[in-house]
């Protein structure tokens, strides 16, 4: 079952816990019937799963501030080269009119893009965010539901194991009388 994604490698091993409860015999009742070698087996390798979520997201989010970082550098860059060149027009009164509408131009269209690339990064680390969050409640649930279930059938079991032997003792306490001939 080795897949790429650990989300669908998690997603698995939740379906094929379910399916312990899909499998299990009907005169079972309420009960599940699942080994403890594969829940210890599930359970270890959702454990280890999540940890590979979590590097995901902070992957992503390293990923979002080298895009910011890089927006924020070719902004700089444009920047200065605009700062340059008005500079270097600035021996001419009309150039330096013209040179000083281009490089405002530049300037704003530099600033624009920058906001443009910052939203855009934000927005697409945010859609990333909030899927994984999605997931992360999704999976949280089911093994809050799943350690419920084992936990009520290990409260029954305690319970019929204490029954029984209050049953025994009730029955040691009254031996049967004996017919004397």
């Amino acid at each position: 079952m080795q897949s790429k994604d650990p989300l669908t490698e998690i997603e698995l091993l939740l379906d094929e816990l379910e399916s312990f409860a899909e499998k299990t015999p009907w005169y079972l009742g309420n009960r599940i019937a699942i080994s403890d070698e594969d829940f210890f087996r599930i359970t270890r390798s959702i454990r280890e799963l999540l940890p590979q979520e979590l590097s995901e997201a902070r992957k992503v989010l390293e990923k979002q501030d080298l895009i910011l970082k890089n927006a924020k550098e070719e902004h700089k860059r444009i920047i200065d080269t605009a700062e340059r060149r008005l500079e270097d027009l600035t021996n001419e009164e009309q150039v330096v009119i013209i040179a000083k509408q281009q490089a405002e131009h530049i300037r704003e269209k530099a600033r624009m893009e920058g906001e443009s690339l910052k939203r855009d990064a934000l927005l697409y680390t945010t859609e990333l965010l909030e899927d994984m969050e999605r997931q992360f409640v999704e999976t949280v649930e089911t093994l809050q539901k799943g350690r419920a279930i084992l936990e009520s059938e290990v409260g029954k079991s305690v319970q019929a194991n204490m029954e029984a032997v209050e049953d025994d003792d009730y029955r040691a306490q009254d031996p049967p009388e004996e017919n004397v001939s």
